[in-house]
């Protein structure tokens, strides 16, 4: 398997913390044509056992934080700051859950995804005798998998010192963390295997473009590679809307609306410390590093999701640079128009669910989201002081419990 022995790394990191369900067949081999990818034969016994493990730490998260955060407490004398550090836990709590189940019943797109791109692959050394160049998707996959493991050991020393002074026990508090933590490893990881798998449908479609410029080198066989060049091009197409949509779009859409939520609470208790000035520096290295992660992981999604959609666009319009005098007339010019009118009115791009295209535009909507929920808290905190103010000198302060990933 030349294309995804690339990612050996990455997907096994996926295997080892129960996120992907799909299997390379034993029997398979890269020059048969066969299904080289298939659904793991414990699938259902391990989503059963995840998904469980998922719901219950789940619940113990919201009810540890209902209680360390005094909600219930807190709305009572008119605040509503812890009521949103729930809220934030609960998203996090929904993304848990959300990915043992996306990864197990959407398992077969993924293979089949997986199974396309490696006959494309195939079908391109058949038809130019060259290999693709695939590694600077194995330096993506192993920058991704090192950037989630360093990130993961430097949040489990965090909380191990911050939760080892507070005087509370210490194991509620750690489980819930590591809940989070797992969160962002698997987000981290599995968005990594999106973009990997962008990457490597850029690459084929590159090297179908270049082809089709180079279309009077290979002599006399134009119906032939209008064949081959519709075909893979119409693959490319399926992969990207009906197979990595589907499969990695609900999890990109929770993702970006938990980042938008985030990223606005991290500045306003990044400010908060810098008024009471007194927090360690390390606190207020984690609020700067967790929500830039974040954001790093869908801006590389979203830029690379639009490189690849400009090329599918520019992979559909090339076929006019065949269309020239020597073919009018010819079957080549039928499969010309008709190539045309299937694909240039049925744009195919990788959208999240159906809801938006991913693209740089989604950028935009990110930044403004963020914008958006940080006014809506300034609202409420500056609120919140009012009553304050204007009640019994209650304060309002972040329970350093309420700091998560």
């Amino acid at each position: 398997m030349h294309v995804f022995d690339n990612i050996h790394v990455l997907l096994r990191s996926l295997q080892f913390l129960g996120l992907i369900s799909v299997q390379k067949c034993q029997c398979s081999d890269h020059r048969s044509g066969s299904n080289p990818f298939k659904s793991t034969n414990n699938a259902a016994p391990k989503f059963m056992i995840l998904f469980a493990l998922s719901l219950l730490t789940s619940g113990h998260s919201i009810f540890r934080g209902t209680i360390d955060n005094s909600v219930i407490d807190a709305l009572d004398q008119g605040t509503i700051w812890p009521f949103v550090y729930l809220v934030h836990q609960i998203t996090l709590c929904v993304a848990l859950c959300a990915f043992p189940w996306q990864t197990f019943w959407q398992r077969k797109r993924l293979s089949a995804a997986m199974n396309i791109l490696a006959q494309n692959e195939i079908n391109l050394i058949a038809r130019t005798g060259v290999r693709t160049d695939y590694r600077i998707v194995s330096w993506l996959a192993i920058a991704i998998v090192c950037n989630g493991m360093c990130l993961h050991l430097f949040f489990q020393v965090f909380y191990i010192v911050q939760y080892g002074g507070m005087g509370k026990p210490f194991l509620p508090l750690y489980i819930t963390s590591c809940a989070f933590m797992y969160v962002d490893l698997a987000m981290e990881l599995v968005l990594g295997l999106c973009d990997c798998l962008l990457l490597i449908v850029r690459l084929q479609l590159q090297r179908l473009v270049c082809s089709a410029r180079n279309l009077e080198r290979s002599g006399n066989q134009e119906d032939d590679f209008l064949t081959f060049y519709g075909t893979m091009y119409c693959k490319i197409a399926v992969v990207l809307s009906d197979h990595l949509g589907p499969y990695f779009g609900l999890i990109i859409l929770m993702h970006c609306s938990y980042v938008c939520f985030e990223a606005a609470i991290c500045i306003l208790d990044m400010y908060d410390l810098l008024l009471n000035n007194n927090s360690s520096g390390l606190l207020y290295l984690v609020y700067i590093i967790w929500p830039l992660s974040d954001i790093k992981k869908v801006m590389i999604l979203f830029m690379l999701s639009e490189q690849v959609n400009r090329l599918v666009e520019e992979t559909a319009l090339c076929t006019r640079h065949f269309d020239d005098y020597r073919l009018q007339n010819t079957r080549a010019a039928k499969q010309i128009q008709n190539f045309l009118l299937k694909n240039l009115h049925q744009k195919k791009k990788f959208s999240a669910c159906g809801f938006f295209d991913i693209d740089n535009t989604v950028i935009y909507m990110v930044f403004s989201s963020i914008v958006t929920y940080l006014v809506i808290l300034i609202q409420f905190k500056q609120l919140e002081t009012d009553l304050t103010q204007a009640g019994d000198g209650y304060n309002v302060t972040s329970n350093v419990s309420t700091v998560q990933p």
